[in-house]
């Protein structure tokens, strides 16, 4: 009969992606449950009720999803490496509104240490840091970049709520062209393993972490830094990318681990002390309250997390000397004083924002 049939057809596809899937034996006991309520769920075909199809129908979905995500694990076996790349890499945690506590760090690793050498990944809205690292920004692009998305985001009738990725891309775009970027910029990573974005794809049963790499042009790229961000109701929806529906990368893990990592070059950055961090606040003065981390506006919000980020990044210097930066020289002084130190950094951005609120067509308020 029909619930039989289905069921042999079930507990036979089940037995095939079990036999493929040796390695991954803690999946086993998930298919062993969701087959036997395959057998309760089909009982009722020869008498249909609406609770058995709607039952049915979840099941069969849950089936798909995770025979898709088996796929995907023994695919990643296959194409497995024992090579261990031995650059420093420079992960970001997601950060919300704290975007300014990375502009801190940012100035701080890229006026102190070489960075032409290093790989880079980030979830949330540490991929942002990420593409600054990866396109050499120098500080000011990275502060004045994060500025113009965040005047964006603060003239939309619903602030940080219910964004469209195009608002943010839209920006992102008109900015990084007026800092002479090009699609040639991005290119040149391809294939390299230098730069990476960590998401979580929602399409498999369990959604999964997965790391984006090798983008092709800047709107691409940009484009990533919403994919990671996608957690309602700060996005309307969730993102759509090489055939997987993405939300929020913190969904799925703090940090995003690249293929090859020698984890004694691994160099971990957060606002939040997590374990195994390396650069991170400290001191319960430079904790941020749960309104700078989902609503930072104003300027005395920035300046403050400027400062924590520089300085949690100066208490790491040794640990980053240990971990494979190499140093740069000092870099000398300009109008603002000695560049690379924290009374420079506070100065200079002063001087930034401004210039910026000056020519701000948007004229935003940041009380």
């Amino acid at each position: 009969n029909v619930s039989g049939s289905l069921k042999h057809l079930a507990f036979a596809t089940c037995s095939v992606v079990v036999t493929k899937s040796g390695a991954y034996r803690r999946l086993l006991p998930r298919l062993i449950i969701m087959g036997k309520r395959w057998q309760s769920a089909l009982s009722p075909l020869t008498n249909p009720t609406w609770k058995g199809l709607v039952a049915g129908i979840t099941l069969t979905s849950l089936s798909f999803l995770t025979a898709r995500r088996l796929y995907r694990l023994i695919d990643s076996r296959k194409h497995a490496s024992d090579f261990i790349d031995r650059r420093p890499c420079l992960m970001y945690s997601g950060a919300a509104s704290l975007w300014c506590y990375y502009t801190g760090v940012y100035y701080y690793l890229y006026h102190k240490f070489d960075l032409t050498n290093v790989r880079t990944s980030g979830i949330s809205m540490g991929v942002t840091v990420s593409f600054a690292t990866v396109m050499h920004m120098n500080p000011r692009q990275k502060f004045e970049i994060g500025l113009h998305w965040a005047a964006m985001i603060w003239n939309r009738p619903l602030k940080c709520f219910l964004m469209h990725s195009d608002d943010w891309v839209d920006t992102g775009m008109r900015i990084t062209k007026e800092f002479g970027f090009t699609d040639e910029d991005v290119k040149k990573h391809i294939g390299t393993n230098t730069v990476f974005a960590g998401v979580t794809d929602v399409s498999v049963f369990p959604p999964q972490h997965v790391i984006l790499k090798d983008a092709k042009t800047l709107r691409e790229s940009l484009y990533w830094t919403t994919l990671s961000m996608r957690i309602f109701p700060f996005y309307r929806y969730l993102g759509w990318y090489r055939n997987m529906i993405i939300a929020d990368g913190v969904f799925s893990g703090f940090f995003t681990t690249p293929p090859n990592l020698d984890e004694s070059q691994a160099i971990r950055i957060s606002p939040f002390a997590l374990p195994g961090t390396d650069v991170h606040p400290l001191f319960p003065q430079e904790m941020f309250s749960a309104r700078d981390i989902c609503y930072s506006k104003t300027a005395k919000q920035m300046f403050r997390q400027l400062k924590i980020g520089y300085q949690a990044a100066e208490r790491a210097h040794e640990k980053l000397l240990r971990k494979g930066l190499k140093p740069k020289a000092e870099a000398g002084r300009d109008e603002f004083g000695q560049i690379g130190t924290l009374d420079h950094l506070i100065v200079s951005s002063e001087y930034i924002f401004e210039e910026f609120k000056k020519k701000d067509p948007l004229k935003t308020s940041w009380d």
